[in-house]
């Protein structure tokens, strides 16, 4: 070699490593750059007036209210929607440019029209006057309401188990009686019709006021008397139905029963296989078997509603079914509201058009990379509590509740696993035909009729873990929170949580493993936490997991974190053991994490750790407004007086300091 070509190479070498210098500066300055960014974000909340011993929802996120305030949305997950939505408004402004290359079957094409027909259909197709006009009580006879002049209601051709199961065809339940499709209780690979009691609790489960349903009825097109005279009669209707669904069985009565049809019409009555046949859109054999726990109330609810005016009971039913349509359906035809509605009446669809346009396949594993390492070291640590056994369990449930750890699986996107995902989505719609006239109740009757039958045709096929994705309700279609599949043994994580300030790729540990995971722990704990610890590692009941909340230490660490009342004591428990676990795996003596200082905050690593999981709480919704769960305050103070970290972290004095009782809740 000569001196030159030498001298070339040299040279040559030194600019290789300068620009591999410089781009690991300029990579570094952008990681410290998006580190810089969170922080600034998260104290941009904190109100430092407040004092975190004393009340540290107000310290956290005293300033959230008030940074947030020209939002549409109450907390965080909202914002991370709001991302979603944009998004996918973007994407939808791009398909309506190529509109005309669009294959007219395709996916794209489906979501498309849609989105259109809810941006433009008229107000008067939005209707509950349209939409009933659309579904009749049956084929012979209009809805009371809606018959012809003074001619009166032939109500010989009404028969309610027949106008039941068409409207539930379109995904109305709990209505005189509950029907849905769920795992059989001792083999989950297996689905079935589970008939049960309707519930009463919620608002959207029951009829408003009678002047709200006087109020409905007239703009059904009821005159004034006869709109009086029906909400009277319709609300003691519903009350009779309530006090029926209220009364416990008698021990003698067996109201947990597998039943053939042909049983179910001879111990209860009803034209059971015509309304199986209707609900179903197929012939039902007198064999097809159905779950129902609710055998004495069925019997009942018959001898109830066989003496009852008939205009009445079809009244009801109308007025439950307009009531689940104004919940299904979207208000505005603003842009952003109809890309909810696309979101919440074509998840899957939404969730493959998001992946293709907005996460690269590299990209993608990357995430499932990044993802699937963190909750591997979420499970490693609970599979270490368990080893101590703080709960003192026998060897046989300690092994169960260990088996079941190693079976739970994660699901990002809500997207089915193993199989090619466009032919897959493209041939789930495949026979989903919109009709595209602008006409919105007659696409959105559509969109709902086709999830309900997707949902029943589970009842066809055995549950296979690789293929399965959740065919979700309209409010989690929608939604970003991750959530935790019980009889699946599944969490399901959004596409939408893996943005910032959730998730960032690069982001310092610290912020990845304290709020995306204590949101991953909390989901892991719901499979261990009192209404969890009954099914097994595959879904199915199981005694010896039921037993386990009954045992002393269980039942007490229950009965103190009960101490300040609450409903949703599952949630509670999944709160305070899933900070726990996401604390520990970070803090560990064994942790794989970077527990030195970071540069870019004088803040502690413990403190910035409660800091980031407060993020998940932050918001200015009412606590009035939160269902399923305790007001997001009250849920970080439970979880932070509970755990002895966060007070050394803070310096709080115990008993002198509200956020340090001495007295601490602990389950696992």
């Amino acid at each position: 070699m000569s001196t030159s070509t030498t001298t070339f190479c040299i040279l040559r070498l030194i600019l290789l490593l300068g620009l591999a210098s410089a781009s690991s500066q300029a990579s570094n300055a952008n990681v410290n750059a998006g580190n810089t960014e969170l922080l600034t974000q998260i104290l941009s909340y904190v109100n430092v007036s407040a004092s975190p011993c004393h009340d540290y929802y107000s310290y956290a996120c005293g300033n959230w209210a008030q940074r947030h305030q020209n939002d549409s949305f109450m907390e965080i997950t909202g914002l991370l929607d709001q991302k979603v939505n944009e998004k996918l408004l973007m994407l939808l402004a791009e398909l309506q440019k190529q509109q005309s290359s669009l294959q007219p079957d395709s996916v794209q094409a489906k979501v498309l029209s849609f989105f259109k027909t809810c941006q433009l259909a008229s107000g008067s197709t939005r209707l509950g006057k349209h939409y009933l006009a659309l579904v009749p009580p049956n084929e012979k006879i209009p809805w009371p309401q809606f018959k012809n002049g003074s001619k009166a209601w032939d109500s010989s051709k009404f028969h309610w188990m027949e106008t039941l199961a068409r409207v539930q065809r379109f995904g109305l339940t709990n209505a005189l009686f509950d029907s849905d499709v769920l795992p059989d209780l001792t083999n989950s690979s297996n689905y079935l019709i589970h008939l049960k009691t309707p519930s009463f609790e919620e608002e959207n489960e029951r009829l408003g006021s009678r002047i709200r349903t006087k109020a409905m009825l007239r703009m059904l097109g009821t005159s004034p008397q006869q709109a009086t005279r029906l909400a009277h009669e319709i609300k003691a209707l519903e009350q009779k139905v309530a006090a029926l669904a209220a009364r416990q069985p008698d021990e003698n009565d067996e109201a947990d029963e597998y039943l053939t049809v042909q049983e179910l019409e001879a111990q209860i009555g009803g034209q059971w296989g015509k309304y199986f046949e209707i609900l179903l859109g197929r012939s039902v054999p007198a064999e097809f078997v159905v779950y129902v726990d609710c055998v004495p109330y069925l019997k009942a609810l018959q001898e109830l509603i066989k003496d009852m005016d008939r205009e009445v009971i079809a009244s009801y039913i109308m007025l439950r079914f307009v009531s689940h349509l104004q919940e299904e359906s979207m208000e505005s035809n603003e842009p952003i509201a109809c890309v909810q509605d696309v979101r919440r009446n074509m998840e899957l669809a939404t969730n493959l058009l998001y992946e293709q346009r907005f996460i690269s396949p590299g990209r993608l594993r990357r995430h499932q990379n990044n993802l699937s390492e963190l909750f591997e070291v979420l499970r490693k640590q609970f599979l270490k509590i368990l080893q101590t056994n703080n709960l003192h369990l026998a060897p046989q449930a300690l092994d169960l509740v260990r088996t079941k750890l190693l079976n739970v699986t994660i699901n990002i996107g809500n997207m089915p696993q193993a199989v090619d995902r466009s032919s897959f989505v493209n041939a789930f719609y495949a026979d989903l035909h919109l009709a595209g006239n602008r006409d919105y109740a007659a696409d959105h009757l559509r969109l709902l009729e086709f999830r309900t039958r997707r949902w029943f045709e589970q009842l066809e096929r055995e549950f296979n873990i690789s293929t399965y994705f959740y065919i979700s309700d309209s409010d989690t279609g929608m939604s970003s929170t991750p959530y935790y599949m019980l009889r699946q043994n599944v969490i399901i994580v959004p596409y939408g949580i893996l943005q910032r300030p959730v998730f960032y790729q690069d982001s310092h540990d610290i912020f990845k493993v304290s709020l995306l995971g204590f949101m991953l722990s909390h989901e892991l704990m719901h499979g261990f936490v009192s209404g969890g610890l009954m099914y097994d590692s595959r879904g199915n009941y199981n005694e010896l997991g039921a037993g386990i909340p009954l045992e002393d230490k269980y039942s007490s660490a229950i009965s103190c974190l009960n101490r300040n009342e609450t409903e949703y004591m599952d949630e509670r428990e999944a709160d305070i053991a899933g900070i726990r676990l996401a604390y520990d795996a970070y803090f560990d003596s064994d942790s794989k994490f970077d527990q030195s200082q970071p540069s870019f905050s004088t803040l502690t690593l413990k403190q910035l750790f409660f800091l980031n999981v407060a993020q998940f709480f932050c918001g200015d919704a009412s606590p009035d407004a939160f269902e399923g769960h305790d007001a997001d305050e009250m849920r970080l103070r439970q979880v932070l007086i509970n755990f002895a970290p966060f007070a050394e972290a803070y310096g709080c004095r115990q008993d002198n300091d509200n956020m340090h009782p001495a007295n601490k809740c602990r389950i696992w």
